[in-house]
């Protein structure tokens, strides 16, 4: 870290690391000032601005917005004090990115700070330097849109520190590795062998409970998913919804989301009994959480269209009442009003197939009673 031509007095800036890797001991950077007679503007400006920042983090009742707002500041001084390119300027910008909400975090000029200070790290530090991880996670989850170029040359930069310490710390590795292929899925990078590959390692380093492996396990069936192969999504899927969450609340979150898709999966696979398992499964758990009664349908197919109409150019509408099954089954299913019989009967046999999340009151599964839909036969217009 260059020393900084400031005296007599002299201060800490203190920068949070990113929520991952602070619970992992990875990045605590604290850069000491030492301050010379104020000599220049810029400097005096830097250190007031900079000073009030310090005052305003130190009292735990300062506006969040706030202190993001004097947090930019002092990196605007900052920069004009140490250079553009400066660690320090980095170090300033770091500190202001951290203070912003994840929301707040993507987008352009985010984007332009997290890059500037991976820029600067890299011209502070060895490529393998352990001290790139964070702004080199920075990076990727400020970036708004993908791109190509960078990724790649982020993804290189990753491999080269992941390869200096998996033989002394392989989880500290695996666990930085599935934060970056998290912030590659949202943005649409597909890497299937990735998601395989840490699964895997998950399962050996932490044990089939583990948060990591649950996380892994629901992304690599994902992804298994968008190439069709909908067993394997189902086999790690279900590992996901045995596992013990032990109480975490974005384990339970993961499984709730895997029972929804498995509702899918089995439907697409034409597994009934599966499916009716599942179904009651995440009533019951939705039940548990203290979720919101599911209203609309999980799965709906839409009704065939009586050839004999269609030729003949005949549109109509089906109103329909029914029942909600402990199962999530349609039951007992009746025509209120109909264009034809056969408009009626096509209706009838479609919300048959729907699905939907199973109704609990007082922890206890429930019918649904009396459930109406409209259903619409239009032709399509050229």
């Amino acid at each position: 870290m260059s020393e900084l031509p400031m005296k007599p007095s002299s201060f800490t800036l203190k920068f949070r690391p990113l929520l991952l890797t602070a619970g992992l001991g990875l990045l605590v950077m604290n850069t000491t000032l030492s301050a010379a007679p104020l000599q220049t503007t810029p400097q005096q400006e830097f250190q007031e601005v900079y000073q009030a920042f310090q005052q305003a983090q130190a009292d735990p009742n300062t506006p969040k917005m706030e202190l993001q707002q004097l947090a930019f500041a002092a990196y605007l001084r900052g920069r004009d004090y140490f250079g553009a390119e400066h660690i320090n300027t980095a170090n300033l910008a770091l500190n202001y990115l951290f203070l912003l909400d994840s929301q707040q975090r993507v987008g352009e000029q985010p984007h332009a700070l997290a890059a500037l200070v991976v820029r600067s790290y890299q011209d502070e530090y060895a490529n393998d330097a352990i001290e790139l991880l964070d702004p080199l996670l920075l990076a990727l989850e400020t970036m708004p849109e993908a791109n190509a170029d960078r990724i790649s040359a982020y993804e290189l930069q990753f491999a080269e520190i992941f390869a200096a310490r998996r033989a002394e710390n392989p989880e500290f590795v695996l666990t930085i590795k599935t934060a970056m292929a998290e912030q590659l899925l949202r943005l649409n990078q597909n890497r299937p062998e990735l998601w395989t590959s840490l699964y895997e390692d998950s399962k050996k380093l932490f044990g089939e409970n583990h948060a990591n492996t649950i996380k892994t396990a629901f992304y690599a069936a994902m992804e298994d998913a968008g190439k069709e192969d909908f067993e394997q999504a189902i086999t790690r899927l279900e590992h996901v919804v045995e596992a013990d969450a032990k109480g975490k609340a974005a384990v339970i979150q993961l499984q709730l989301a895997a029972y929804y898709r498995l509702v899918s999966f089995y439907e697409r696979l034409d597994k009934p009994e599966k499916v009716t398992e599942t179904l009651v499964s995440l009533g019951a758990m939705n039940s548990e959480l203290g979720g919101p009664r599911v209203e609309e349908a999980l799965f709906r197919v839409n009704p065939t269209f009586p050839p004999e109409d269609a030729q003949a150019g005949r549109e109509g509408t089906v109103e329909l009442i029914y029942d909600v099954g402990i199962d999530g089954h349609p039951q007992n299913i009746r025509i209120i009003s109909q264009t034809n019989e056969a408009f009626g009967e096509s209706a009838k046999e479609a919300v048959a197939r729907w699905l939907y999340v199973p109704a609990y009151e007082d922890g206890q599964p429930v019918v649904r009673k009396d459930v109406e839909v409209q259903l619409d036969f239009k032709l399509q217009k050229d």
